[in-house]
């Protein structure tokens, strides 16, 4: 397993690529050599899932390979080796003081079972969107911004993951999109596939309240 995790204030369009080419080389992997390819699916930066899935559309239209999606919250939830019954609430930066959440609890074999869906919370309210009881394993962007808040507002149950865990990984979206795949042998349609938004982007929500006060467009 390989990652490259780089730091550039370049946009995904002009980076992208160059990284992708650049892990190649350095494995001395050939395009023919690769058998599936996974992209995460958001929710995150508007621009950067539709950069991410389009590159990886392109690719798997263009060599005839399997594609697999992975919500980004899942692969970041699976960076957290917990106990039966804790939860798992990755909290990454929605902006517009918000933060994209989802709700995951530890099974008998160690596997994650989501039990609240992806949505954007303000980060007071997130020990609301989680049922009490176990603990609960924070990790994420988010908590660089509202640490103090979150974790005082679940008191002693919070478990702050530490920061090395806290990133969403290539390596978490490879490995949860090649388990799908030998599980179910099972690919998503690069036709179809779409990012998962969560929030309307800007100029959605700027439409839809246009609509709704009557606006003609």
């Amino acid at each position: 397993m390989a990652e490259m995790i780089i730091t550039s204030k370049e946009t995904h369009s002009r980076r992208l690529m160059v990284t992708i080419r650049s892990l190649m080389q350095r494995l001395r992997f050939d395009w023919s050599e690769i058998d599936l390819l996974a992209v995460s699916l958001g929710p995150g930066s508007f621009t950067g899932l539709r950069i991410g899935l389009a590159t990886a559309k392109g690719l798997a239209f263009a060599l005839g390979l399997p594609l697999v999606g992975v919500p980004t919250l899942d692969a970041l939830a699976s960076n957290v080796i917990g106990c039966k019954g804790d939860f798992v609430c990755p909290v990454q930066d929605a902006r517009k003081s918000q933060v994209y959440t989802a709700l995951y609890q530890i099974e008998n074999s160690g596997e994650l079972e989501i039990i609240r869906p992806y949505q954007a919370l303000f980060p007071k309210d997130l020990p609301i969107f989680v049922p009490y009881g176990h603990r609960v394993f924070l990790l994420g962007s988010g908590l660089l911004l509202y640490q103090d808040m979150i974790v005082s507002g679940f008191g002693d149950r919070a478990v702050v993951v530490p920061g090395h865990m806290t990133h969403v990984r290539a390596a978490s979206v490879g490995i949860m999109a090649e388990r799908r795949w030998q599980r179910d042998n099972n690919c998503d349609d690069f036709r179809t596939l779409k990012p998962i938004y969560v929030r309307p982007s800007e100029a959605e929500a700027k439409i839809q309240h246009r609509r709704s006060r009557g606006a003609i467009l």
